[in-house]
C-alpha cells in the first residue's frame, strides 16, 4: 500500500483582468532557466515549474504514536483561464525500516518522498490529515501552498486589483494506492471555512493523473463557491434589478467561461469525475446558479424596454 497526500488552494489571481500567455509565463516563472508549460485547449491552462521543499517533522497519526518524517514536498503553482490561480503541494509517505535518519542527500535523491522513521499507521496518518482543522495541515504543506500562491500574486507583472472578491479555498487529499483494490473510491467533504476534503482508495495509477483530479476538482468547487457568494453579495429580490444585475456583473465577465468540468482529465479521473456529478452534483449546482443569473438578466432587460416603451403625458 502506498500514501499520498496533498493539498490545493485555490483564489483569484489578483489581476484586473484575464492575463495574457506572455504574462502567465513571466508570473508563473518560480524558478530561473525551468520552462512553464502552457496550454490553449480546452482553455486555456499555465502551470508553473515543479519545486520542493525539504522537511524533517513529526507526522500526525489520528490512531498510533507520532513518527518522524524526513524527505521534500513537491509544489507546482497553475493557472487556469488567466484567472484562477492554484498552489498545489504533495508527497509520497514511504515507510522505512530501522530508526536512523540519513543524510539530506538521500533524501533530496528522491524528490516528493517522505520517508518515515518509526512504524507509521498509513491509514491514520491519512485520516489525521483529512480531518484535521484549516491552519493545520500535515508537514506544513499549507504553508507550502500559501508561499507559492504569494510569490505569484505579488509579482510584479500583476497589478493586484481583484475582479472577484471569494475567499481562498483548500482542499485536502489523501489517496491510497493498493494493488488488490479494484476500481476508485472516492469521497468528496465539504466543511466549513473553505476546507474540502477528498479520499480516494484505488489500484496502481499514475501520482500525476491523481495531481490533476484534485487540482480540477478543487478549481470546480472554487468557481462554484465564488459564483454562489457574487449571488448572495447581488441581493436578489432586495435590491432593484438593475442594482442585483450590476453586482452580478463580475461573475459574468471572469467566471460563467471557466466551468469545464475534466476536461483536461482521461482514464479514472473522468470515471471519478462522473461519479461526483451524481452526488454532490457540481454541474447541477452551477448551472441552476447560471440560469438565475440569466434571469435577472432577462428581467432587467425587460424592466428597461417597458419603461423606454411607457408613453409620458408631459414630455
Amino acid at each position: 500500500m502506498v500514501l499520498v497526500l496533498g493539498e490545493v488552494q485555490t483564489a483569484a489571481l489578483r489581476h484586473s483582468a484575464g492575463v495574457p500567455r506572455e504574462l502567465a509565463e513571466s508570473a508563473l516563472a518560480l524558478l530561473p532557466g525551468e520552462r512553464v508549460r502552457v496550454y490553449e485547449r480546452p482553455i486555456g491552462f499555465a502551470v508553473s515549474p515543479m519545486t520542493f521543499t525539504g522537511v524533517d517533522c513529526r507526522i500526525v497519526s489520528r490512531s498510533g504514536p507520532r513518527v518522524r518524517g524526513v524527505g521534500t514536498l513537491t509544489g507546482r503553482v497553475c493557472l487556469t483561464g488567466g484567472r484562477v490561480l492554484q498552489g498545489s503541494a504533495l508527497t509520497r509517505i514511504v515507510p522505512v525500516a530501522g530508526g536512523h535518519r540519513r543524510p539530506w542527500s538521500h533524501y533530496l535523491a528522491q524528490p516528493g518522498v517522505v520517508e518515515t522513521i518509526g512504524r507509521a499507521d498509513l491509514l491514520g496518518v491519512a485520516a489525521a490529515h483529512l480531518t484535521a482543522d484549516k491552519p493545520v495541515s500535515t508537514m506544513g504543506m499549507g504553508a507550502f501552498c500559501n508561499r507559492l500562491v504569494t510569490d505569484v500574486q505579488s509579482s510584479s507583472v500583476l497589478d493586484r486589483r481583484l475582479p472577484i472578491r471569494a475567499r481562498r479555498t483548500v482542499l485536502r487529499w489523501a489517496a491510497l494506492i493498493d494493488p488488490n483494490v479494484e476500481g476508485v473510491k472516492v469521497r468528496f467533504t465539504v466543511r466549513e471555512n473553505g476546507l474540502r476534503t477528498v479520499r480516494l482508495a484505488l489500484g496502481p495509477e499514475s501520482i500525476e493523473d491523481i495531481v490533476d483530479l484534485c487540482e480540477d476538482l478543487a478549481l470546480h468547487d472554487w468557481l462554484l463557491t465564488a459564483l454562489l457568494t457574487v449571488i448572495e453579495q447581488s441581493q436578489i429580490g432586495v435590491e432593484e434589478p438593475a442594482q442585483s444585475l450590476q453586482r452580478l456583473r463580475p461573475a459574468v465577465d471572469h467566471l460563467l467561461h471557466l466551468w469545464m468540468p475534466a476536461a483536461r482529465l482521461g482514464g479514472f479521473a473522468l470515471s471519478v469525475w462522473e461519479g461526483l456529478e451524481g452526488r454532490p452534483g457540481l454541474s447541477r449546482q452551477w448551472d441552476a446558479s447560471v440560469r438565475r443569473i440569466r434571469d435577472q438578466m432577462a428581467m432587467a432587460a425587460a424592466l428597461v424596454n417597458r419603461s423606454a416603451e411607457t408613453p409620458t403625458l408631459f414630455p
